[in-house]
């Protein structure tokens, strides 16, 4: 089937064949490449030698709404901070002289489109609230934490974090996928003010820990208090010292000698609570003849490092699935699902830490993929 016909070819596909040719340097390797008739790839490459573009060659009748010559000013109002929009565009161009009257916003797209294209790159629109950007400080802490981490052996370390499921879809199972019909909605009975189950744990290579419930989970009383003697509505430095002392070093040192580990580290990231821990670990040293460390100059805003956000993920797609009707059903499902983590997953996250160290050093400090 041919993927590219001569009436329809888009300004897209034309630099395609283009960029194409550029680096196979041969009519009939892009012509078996990307489906085409030889054809329409001399028609277009003698064009673009010709006048260094891929426009259709000048009808009669009306001229293009915006000239050829502001595209570039197009594409470069339409994707800066200061225009944004299309129709805003429409305007400024009206404004400026640049076209006769206020264009159709559609027009405004195809223009940018056509000038991205001729870069090489593909413009689209990104919908939503605009993702974190990270802070040059945080840039640098990530890589040198990447750095001075990238030789090191991760089947020794247990990454641990605190997670909140939220029980928000009461007897309604939720798929990250849904295919309905034209015309209807994926709907779902929501609660405004969702149960929560509270937790910590971590994982090694070789196991997860038991599930501590702490502070902040529903139907939940904590034995520990605030400052002001309250009682604890959420993670305290007395309630982290309980999860690291009674799960966290008990679990790790069960999970690692079990495999002949006598050395290990512990992750945390850096909650205020989780300052006391490197004398939470001494002391469980001191005390079982152990040798755990924490893991040194965790980065700030990195979860994308911290292997247990996969896990995390993973357990709440599983349980969304199954429509638990009581927060009851809802709270030991996800108790389930959690021991139920396959070692596959484990072994693949923990393969997958070296390539994290790379792309942040790749990427000057930025966020992974993951």
């Amino acid at each position: 089937q041919k993927l590219y016909s001569m009436p329809t070819l888009s300004v897209e596909s034309r630099w395609h064949i283009i960029h194409t040719y550029k680096l196979l340097n041969s009519i009939r390797g892009v012509a078996s490449q990307l489906n085409v008739p030889r054809s329409v790839v001399q028609l277009w490459v003698r064009r673009y030698q010709e006048t260094g573009g891929v426009d259709a060659k000048p009808r009669s009748g009306r001229r293009p709404s915006i000239p050829h010559a502001a595209r570039p000013h197009v594409l470069d109002m339409l994707v800066s901070d200061e225009h944004g929009t299309s129709s805003l565009v429409a305007l400024q161009l009206q404004q400026e002289g640049l076209t006769s009257t206020m264009v159709h916003r559609t027009t405004v797209v195809r223009a940018a489109r056509g000038e991205a294209a001729a870069r090489g790159k593909r413009l689209r629109a990104v919908r939503g609230q605009p993702k974190k950007r990270l802070s040059p400080a945080t840039m640098r802490k990530r890589m040198d934490f990447a750095k001075a981490n990238r030789s090191r052996s991760w089947y020794n370390v247990m990454f641990t974090d605190r997670k909140k499921f939220l029980f928000k879809h009461p007897g309604a199972k939720v798929r990250p996928v849904k295919w309905v019909l034209g015309g209807e909605q994926y709907e779902a009975s929501t609660v405004n003010h969702a149960q929560a189950l509270n937790v910590y744990a971590g994982i090694t290579r070789y196991g997860l820990t038991r599930m501590h419930v702490v502070a902040g989970t529903s139907k939940y009383k904590s034995p520990f208090t605030t400052k002001d003697g309250k009682p604890a509505k959420n993670i305290t430095t007395d309630g982290y010292h309980n999860v690291v002392s009674g799960t966290l070093l008990s679990e790790g040192q069960r999970l690692f000698s079990a495999q002949g580990i006598g050395t290990w580290v512990l992750q945390q990231d850096n909650d205020p609570t989780h300052k006391p821990a490197k004398g939470y670990v001494k002391e469980w040293n001191g005390k079982h003849g152990s040798s755990v460390s924490v893991l040194p100059d965790w980065p700030p805003n990195s979860p994308d490092l911290n292997l247990i956000e996969n896990v995390w993920s993973y357990v709440q797609a599983k349980v969304d699935a199954l429509g638990c009707k009581t927060f009851e059903e809802f709270r030991q499902a996800v108790m389930d699902e959690f021991k139920a983590v396959p070692n596959s997953m484990l072994k693949r996250l923990y393969n997958s830490m070296p390539g994290r160290m790379a792309q942040v050093i790749a990427s000057g400090g930025d966020k992974t993929r993951h």
